[in-house]
C-alpha cells in the first residue's frame, strides 16, 4: 500500500494527513474551515491543502451531511450550508487539474467507522457499528470490511432512530421528528437534561461526579446510557454486529454510560448476548484516516 492522503471536513476545522504503507500516520495541522456564504475561498484553500499533502491524482475526503441520491453532491448539512448543492468532486478536480473520479467522497461518520474498523478499536473483528456522541449523534456501520451506505447513501443515521413514542414530554429533534435518539443521548441532550435537574452542565464535571459515587449525576448518565442502549439494540437486532465502538467528545464518558447502555440493550435486544463495547482508539484522526482508506472500501 502506497502512502495515501485523507481529509476530514468539519464545521470548525479541516483535519488531514498521510497514511503510510507501514500503517503509520502523519497528521497535518488542522486548517480552519471558515466557510462563509461563498464557498469559493474555502474550496481554493482546500485544494491547496491537498496539494501540500503531496497527493498525486488521488485523495479521500470525509464530509458531514448526506448526498443527493446517485450523486456526490451534498444535499444538506446545517454546519456547511454553503456547500449544499455543490459537486465537490467536480469543483476540486477543476482546481487541482484532476479527473473528478479520483476524488472519493464519503460521509464523515462512515469514514471514521472505516478508520476504526481497519486500524483502530475494531481491527481485530472487522464488523462493527460506531456511534459518535457530540452535538448530535453520528453513526457508521462496517461489515465484511466495507462501509454500509444503503441504496441512497443515507445508511447508519443512528441518531435518528426513534426510541421513544411521542407524548407530552417528547423532545423535538433537529430533523423535525420526535423521539429520536439524538434528542436524548447526544452531548447537547445531556446538557439539557442536566440543566433540567439543576446539575452541572459541564460534561467532564458531570462524569467526574458520577464516577465519585451514587447520586443524581450517576443516575442521569445511566439513564442517558440506557437511551443509547435502546437505540443501539435496534441496530444489533437487525445486523447482529459483534462490536460497538463509541467515539466523539462525549464518548470520553463511556465508563459512566456503560451500565445504562447494557440495561438498554438488555431491554430491547431479545438475543442473549453481550456485544463488545469499546471506546474509539483513533480520536480526532479517525475521519481522515478512514478517508485515506476509501480506495479499498
Amino acid at each position: 500500500m502506497a502512502t495515501r492522503i485523507g481529509v476530514d471536513i468539519g464545521g470548525t476545522s479541516v483535519k488531514a494527513g498521510r497514511l503510510h504503507a507501514d500503517g503509520s500516520i502523519e497528521p497535518m495541522e488542522p486548517m480552519p474551515t471558515l466557510l462563509g456564504r461563498d464557498p469559493g475561498d474555502f474550496l481554493d484553500r482546500l485544494a491547496r491543502r491537498i496539494e501540500e499533502l503531496g497527493a498525486k491524482q488521488s485523495v479521500g475526503i470525509g464530509v458531514p451531511g448526506i448526498f443527493a441520491p446517485g450523486t456526490r453532491t451534498l444535499a444538506g448539512n446545517p454546519n456547511l450550508k454553503a456547500l449544499t448543492g455543490i459537486d465537490l468532486r467536480t469543483e476540486l478536480g477543476r482546481r487541482l487539474g484532476w479527473d473528478p473520479s479520483s476524488i472519493q467522497l464519503e460521509n464523515d461518520a462512515n469514514v471514521a467507522a472505516l478508520g476504526e474498523a481497519r486500524l483502530g478499536a475494531g481491527r481485530e473483528v472487522g464488523d462493527l457499528v460506531m456511534v459518535t456522541l457530540g452535538t448530535g449523534i453520528g453513526g457508521g456501520i462496517v461489515m465484511d470490511g466495507k462501509i454500509v451506505r444503503g441504496s441512497l447513501g443515507r445508511g447508519a443515521e443512528i441518531g435518528h432512530l426513534v426510541i421513544h413514542d411521542r407524548g407530552p414530554e417528547s423532545v423535538a429533534c433537529g430533523c423535525g421528528r420526535y423521539g429520536c435518539l439524538e434528542s436524548y443521548a447526544s452531548a447537547t441532550a445531556t446538557i439539557r437534561r442536566a440543566s433540567e435537574q439543576g446539575l452541572t452542565t459541564d460534561l467532564g464535571g458531570l462524569a467526574d461526579c458520577a464516577r465519585a459515587g451514587e447520586g443524581p449525576e450517576r443516575a442521569l448518565l445511566e439513564a442517558i446510557g440506557a437511551d443509547l442502549g435502546r437505540g443501539l439494540a435496534l441496530v444489533l437486532v437487525l445486523l447482529d454486529l459483534p462490536t460497538i465502538v463509541v467515539g466523539g467528545g462525549f464518548g470520553a464518558a463511556l465508563d459512566t454510560l456503560l451500565p445504562g447502555i447494557r440495561m438498554g440493550l438488555a431491554e430491547r435486544d431479545f438475543a442473549a448476548r453481550e456485544p463488545r463495547i469499546v471506546p474509539a482508539r483513533l480520536g480526532a484522526e479517525a475521519g481522515w484516516i478512514g478517508a485515506a482508506l476509501l480506495a479499498d472500501s
